[in-house]
């Protein structure tokens, strides 16, 4: 059995298992980073914060207040994550707060500091080395990227795409099969009854003599004419062999049957049809309805099944047609025809094959019943490609297998009862004949899992669009927060500190320049002071005493010029980070605890290639990817060239090309000839 594996894919999996082939922590956010920790402010900083938590007698409260110092004010003198005023960031404080003494807070790092956090965080992304590590935490990415970008987009082309033809939920589940009726059970008993009567392929000779005589013909196999006991009284009627085959062969004028003959020649020869069909009755009806496999009750002759109320007998009263405000009701409450919709289906159809038209062929309240039951069939999705009977099993659930006491029956046999509105039983076990339907060792009551309507959820019924504005503002407002189309989430929106595709160095350049200038002015003298008392604390207390100096100082420098340009370039970080945060932790991915040396991954992630390879959107991961791939070696141009080859490979299969490029995994093979041979 050959492979999944091509050439390029096996010398990129053989970099990623040495952890070779991808670029290392970007060398400008690396630089950057060290140069704003190397300031005398944030090293006086961090000493003292490694001296705390070295102390006998720290707490975790004291060193998370330690940590966020100035963070209502200026985040970036105590190296901090942004609180309100300045900022929220729920996602960043969960990852950023650590477990300390025993405290348990949820969180996974031990940053000591923002700058730090973005540099654990981006290494991370990287695997910290252990590309292992990169290819779970990347597969679960692109995972969740998948899923959520389904729903984003789901939900803003919902009432775009369904709305011009939303009637109801009902109507949308039922694939438009309850806008027909509003009895799905009788209506499905009754179409299983009428077993082939209609071509469903042909609707617009629903109810008609042509319609009715074709089917005859065709479901006993005859062409150009009907069976004899029919044919024999349409010749004594007064029709002629060629009104048959005319009719059998829907022989009408029209664009592709030019040579065919006029509408009027047509109908003729239906009027005449249909007075045959008065005529038959008794075995002969009997032959024509075993042949259509027709077990509607009570009829007596032939044009009967011309007729929806002897064809719907349980149903005809549910019998809906569309209408410009909804579904129009064909029958009215007394159980005639309401006339009153003939304008309604004629509108929707060509004139040539109106209410009108047919009216003149069969008795005219027929003609208009069967129009609007024609009119409603065709608003069921497919229906020229769905039989009769199987129309019949999707909206009950079953086909007709009436239950006879003189057979044997398998196990999970159903069957039903002859009630009008049939009960079913399944067959419990292997069932004798002559075994009756109430034997209970034998048989038990059962349902059929036909269709379902939005019965008894009123506010899904009452819904006038698709989805209901709450829900797609939900998703608008909650869910679609990425940078692509309409608010999905990209693969740089998670990952794209990895390759500080957002330029967190000259952010923290600015944070670096400021922070010197403040330094040089001697603006930060009461800050650097408490920092520095804190290496001299002896008790808790103290250490306390100084943040609040450290705050106080923070405090004093609101009004600074070089305060706006730090807190802009800290809130511009934190936002990035925390939206980041807030996906991998939605994604259920744990960053900080991915499992080391993890092969399986790498293979996983390497087989991926190919697809991540047509997700070309801007900033997907095929843009990731290829900006990631350290080039200057094999393994990265693999990377690179196993994308490529992914690419090609969707184009040559769309177009019938086929690319002998898998190697085979079976432990000894036969080289491909260098001259293929020609069959």
């Amino acid at each position: 059995m050959p492979s999944i594996t091509t050439p390029l894919q096996l010398t990129a999996a053989a970099a990623l298992l040495q952890n070779q082939g991808l670029k290392p922590f970007p060398p400008s956010l690396a630089t950057a980073i060290q140069t704003f920790n190397a300031t005398t402010l944030i090293s006086n900083l961090a000493a003292a914060v490694s001296f705390y938590k070295a102390q006998t007698f720290a707490t975790a409260a004291t060193l998370n207040s330690l940590l966020s110092i100035g963070n209502t004010v200026c985040p970036a003198l105590g190296n901090s994550i942004p609180a309100s005023p300045v900022g929220t960031y729920t996602y960043l404080n969960t990852e950023y707060l650590v477990n300390y003494l025993g405290t348990v807070d949820g969180s996974t790092l031990d940053p000591s500091g923002f700058s730090n956090l973005i540099e654990q965080t981006c290494a991370a992304y990287l695997g910290n080395g252990d590309l292992g590590r990169f290819s779970q935490g990347f597969m679960a990415v692109q995972s969740y990227i998948a899923s959520t970008n389904n729903y984003i987009n789901s939900s803003v082309n919902a009432n775009q795409y369904l709305g011009p033809t939303f009637v109801n939920m009902d109507n949308l589940v039922t694939g438009g099969i309850s806008s027909v009726t509003t009895d799905l059970e009788s209506f499905g008993v009754d179409l299983d009854k009428q077993g082939n009567l209609w071509n469903t392929a042909k609707l617009d000779l629903y109810g008609t003599p042509a319609g009715l005589l074709q089917q005859i013909s065709a479901q006993a196999g005859i062409q150009g004419q009907t069976i004899p006991a029919l044919q024999n009284v349409m010749l004594a009627m007064g029709m002629t062999t060629t009104d048959i085959e005319n009719l059998v062969t829907d022989n009408r004028v029209g664009v592709f049957n030019p040579a065919g003959i006029s509408n009027n020649e047509f109908d003729r020869a239906q009027r005449l049809a249909y007075n045959a069909f008065t005529m038959i009755s008794g075995d002969p009806l009997a032959q024509i309805l075993d042949i259509l496999d027709v077990t509607t009750p009570n009829i007596i002759s032939l044009e009967q099944l011309l007729d929806p109320v002897k064809t719907f007998p349980l149903s005809y009263p549910s019998l809906q047609a569309p209408g410009a405000n909804g579904p129009v009701p064909i029958f009215s409450a007394n159980g005639s025809v309401n006339t009153t919709i003939a304008p309604i289906v004629n509108s929707y159809l060509p004139a040539a094959t109106g209410c009108d038209e047919l009216g003149k062929i069969i008795p005219p309240a027929d003609a208009i019943a069967n129009k609007a039951i024609q009119l409603g069939l065709q608003q069921i999705n497919n229906i020229p490609n769905v039989p009769l009977p199987d129309l019949a099993e999707a909206v009950l659930g079953a086909v007709n297998n009436p239950w006879l006491a003189t057979n044997a029956y398998l196990p999970n046999d159903v069957v039903s009862t002859g009630a009008p509105i049939p009960e079913y039983y399944r067959a419990t076990q292997e069932v004798p004949d002559g075994t009756d339907i109430n034997n209970t060792a034998y048989w038990t009551p059962t349902t059929l899992g036909g269709l379902s309507t939005m019965s008894g959820l009123p506010l899904i019924q009452a819904q006038t669009t698709p989805v209901a504005t709450s829900v797609t503002d939900y998703f608008a407002n909650t869910v679609a927060t990425g940078t692509g189309p309409d608010g999905t989430i990209t693969t740089y929106d998670v990952l794209g500190l990895a390759l500080d595709a957002d330029n967190f160095a000259a952010q923290l350049n600015t944070a670096t320049t400021a922070i010197d200038a403040l330094q040089a002015a001697g603006s930060l003298a009461t800050l650097n002071t408490a920092y520095t008392n804190i290496l001299l604390a002896a008790n808790n207390a103290a250490v306390i005493t100084q943040i609040a100096n450290a705050n106080a100082a923070i405090s004093a420098l609101s009004a600074s010029p070089y305060v706006t340009t730090l807190n802009t370039a800290w809130v511009y970080m934190a936002n990035l980070m925390n939206l980041s945060a807030r996906y991998t932790t939605e994604a259920g991915i744990d960053y900080f605890n991915l499992q080391t040396g993890d092969k399986n991954s790498v293979y996983g992630f390497v087989q991926n290639l190919p697809q991540y390879a047509r997700l070309t959107a801007n900033g997907d991961a095929a843009e990731f990817l290829d900006n990631l791939a350290d080039t200057a070696v094999l393994g990265g141009q693999a990377m690179v060239g196993a994308m490529r080859e992914g690419r090609n490979q969707a184009q040559l299969d769309a177009n019938g090309i086929h690319n002998a490029n898998q190697v085979p995994s079976n432990a000894e093979v036969e080289p491909i000839p260098v001259v293929l041979p020609v069959n």
